[in-house]
């Protein structure tokens, strides 16, 4: 059987384990109490309660005015892109209305180039449609081609 050497000094208090600090409990803060309530002690609680209103109306004015420019901003913003939207909805009718006069025109200009009348338009010139026999077919190979420079 083998023998196993174990060093567990490693595994010993102090060398590898930081020890706990202990923590100091912190104490309360005393709360003044006097004993007498004079005139002067009075007005200067009544001093101290006047800033401390005038303070809160300043942050709650200021609160005020800013949820009334963000708002207002809100309002302004839907406006703008209502009003774009409108030109957006016209602009896209006149759209519609160009497009549908443009099929109507070409539709007349379709019908006015028909078959018939350009055989009309063509034997009132003098003009006289081929017969088969004068039309030749030849069929090019694909190494029959040329290139012009």
């Amino acid at each position: 059987m083998a023998e196993y050497n174990y060093n567990f000094d490693m595994f010993d208090e102090g060398t590898s384990a930081p020890k706990a600090v202990p923590q100091k409990k912190a104490k309360p803060a005393q709360r003044l109490h006097l004993v007498e309530e004079t005139r002067e002690v009075r007005r200067e609680r009544a001093q101290i309660l006047e800033k401390r209103n005038t303070i809160s109306t300043y942050v709650i004015i200021a609160v005020a005015l800013v949820l009334t420019a963000v708002v207002s901003s809100f309002i302004y913003l839907g406006a703008s892109i209502n009003a774009y939207d409108h030109k957006i909805a016209s602009v896209q009718e006149e759209l519609n209305i160009a497009n549908s006069q443009n099929v109507t025109l070409n539709l007349k200009k379709d019908s006015m180039v028909s078959v018939d009348a350009v055989r009309a338009a063509a034997e009132k010139r003098g003009m006289i449609q081929r017969d088969r026999y004068q039309v030749t077919y030849f069929e090019l190979a694909q190494e029959d081609y040329g290139v012009v420079k």
